[in-house]
């Protein structure tokens, strides 16, 4: 290890948060080449997990908590019931409350959602229809705002786009909080997140829980809107 890393190692343990520019002033000039070579140590120990990004040049030793959506966040008997049905299918299956942590201006969610296979979606729409549900098939925005209430149960059901960033919780396979991100910029049963408020809940997320950016930027490329995030990424210092 480096004389440059032992000392931003100790200034980190000393320092439970601090800025890139407090960290300029305490390391001595033999060791600091450039700002950027500072900077550079920086992103790998907060690759490492042992620092999070706060906001534009801020740091903390605190790590941050890993997005995971909590049990009642999730619908394990509709999960293994379908799955149980269509063995050969992915879905991810999880309740608009996982939104909630996120949001600024808090709008209750009490939808289930269901992403599978394209060719499947349809079969579903119409075997929840069979039963009595509440469900509506891949709705546009025209669909959600007219027919809609979010604060009342119901299924929306949509295609999962491939290359969908997925984790597992409960026994339940779940959006990762990167495609949760960027699904609210692309889908339009998520309109009324648009604007500022999808902007607010990036930033809400990136105070709350660690965001991996080559995940999500991988994923928004494939949702077109790798661009938008690139340039909020910059603002926010991550």
């Amino acid at each position: 290890m480096s004389e440059l890393q032992n000392h931003i190692l100790n200034f980190v343990a000393k320092h439970p948060s601090f800025s890139v520019t407090e960290l300029v002033s305490a390391t001595p000039e033999r060791m600091l080449s450039s700002r950027s070579t500072l900077e550079w140590h920086l992103g790998q120990l907060t690759k490492e997990g042992k620092l999070s990004r706060i906001g534009k040049g801020q740091y903390s030793s605190t790590p941050k908590a890993s997005f995971l959506p909590k049990e009642e966040e999730t619908d394990s008997a509709l999960y293994h019931r379908l799955k149980a049905d269509y063995p050969e299918a992915t879905f991810c299956i999880y309740k608009g409350t996982v939104l909630a942590p996120l949001q600024h201006h808090l709008s209750y969610n009490a939808l289930t959602y269901i992403e599978t296979q394209r060719e499947l979606t349809e079969t579903l729409f119409h075997r929840f229809q069979e039963e009595d549900k509440i469900v509506f098939h891949r709705p546009d925005k025209k669909v959600f705002y007219d027919y809609i209430d979010i604060s009342k149960p119901g299924i929306i059901i949509k295609p999962l786009i491939t290359g969908s960033p997925l984790q597992e919780a409960h026994g339940v396979t779940v959006p990762t909080l990167e495609k949760l991100l960027v699904d609210i910029r692309s889908d339009a049963d998520f309109d009324y997140l648009g604007g500022g408020e999808s902007i607010r809940m990036l930033e809400n997320a990136a105070t709350l829980y660690t965001i991996n950016t080559t995940k999500l930027l991988r994923y928004a490329g494939r949702r077109h809107c790798r661009e938008q995030f690139e340039q909020e990424f910059i603002q926010l210092g991550l």
